[in-house]
């Protein structure tokens, strides 16, 4: 065989070689630089007071689906700042800006376009909470609470569902603000979860027995989730999707999800 044909043929295979391990070298700095970009950006995670999901303790938020979410930015590798902010300033802020992120939010149908829906962070049995003196307040239906003053957080899920069946409510920034009136007499009835009433009573320094759950709301017992602006980066859903799906099964994170109230009880 001729040595100059062997000779082209071991450098094509050269060259053939190196466009091979370029191509290979090019995907993989994509996908570094894909994961660096997406953990350098400034992600900003929004949420409302709302103990024992989400409260403050010693200046820093913390809760049940805090703990939750910070586990799974970690688990993404997702560097990311909490801020907490009156419920409907929280909401307006994260469908202002892609790549927010907003927590504990239930997923209604009026909501379903707004976000991307990563994960849960929360369950919620709401209903009407008065206090333990009144007790001439029983109410067999959602429409026997008509003659009483509730109070509800502006933009909140209760407050949208009132609204829609003509009920007159005080509409409050939180849900402390909103015991804060029941607690004062201002208002009569709060809407809560009952497994929610020792957080409740233990941020005001109150005996959980002065709370009193007089019945749920059927079409208020939801998920709370941690979801995305709609124009999020494709690559940072999907990682924090993943990371939802590895700790679904977790016992620690199925406590936090149905009985976060023992987080209280622990402290």
């Amino acid at each position: 065989m001729n040595l100059s044909i062997l000779k082209t043929s071991a450098v094509s295979l050269v060259y053939r070689f190196m466009a091979l391990f370029l191509a290979r070298f090019t995907l993989w700095v994509t996908i570094l630089l894909s994961t660096t970009r997406i953990a350098a950006q400034p992600i900003e995670v929004v949420t409302e007071l709302s103990p024992p999901n989400q409260l403050v303790i010693n200046g820093q938020i913390g809760g049940s689906s805090t703990d939750i979410v910070r586990h799974v930015l970690s688990k993404a590798n997702v560097d990311a700042t909490i801020n907490m902010y009156p419920w409907a300033r929280a909401f307006h802020l994260a469908q202002k800006k892609p790549n927010t992120l907003l927590y504990s939010v239930a997923k209604t149908p009026d909501r379903l376009d707004k976000f991307q829906w990563l994960g849960k962070v929360a369950y919620f049995r709401l209903g009407f909470v008065t206090l333990a003196s009144r007790s001439e307040i029983n109410l067999r239906q959602v429409n026997d609470a008509r003659p009483y003053r509730i109070a509800v957080q502006r933009g909140d899920i209760s407050a949208k569902f009132f609204a829609d069946r003509q009920f007159s409510t005080v509409q409050t920034a939180d849900i402390k603000h909103s015991y804060r009136l029941l607690l004062s007499g201002k208002v009569d009835l709060v809407i809560d979860d009952p497994n929610y009433l020792g957080a409740m009573a233990k941020q005001f320094n109150v005996p959980t027995k002065e709370l009193r759950f007089v019945r749920d709301i059927e079409q208020l017992s939801v998920y709370g989730y941690l979801a995305a602006h709609v124009d999020s980066d494709p690559q940072l859903v999907a990682n924090i999707k993943a990371a939802f799906s590895a700790i679904e099964k977790a016992a620690w994170y199925q406590q936090k999800l149905y009985n976060p109230y023992q987080d209280v009880l622990t402290r």
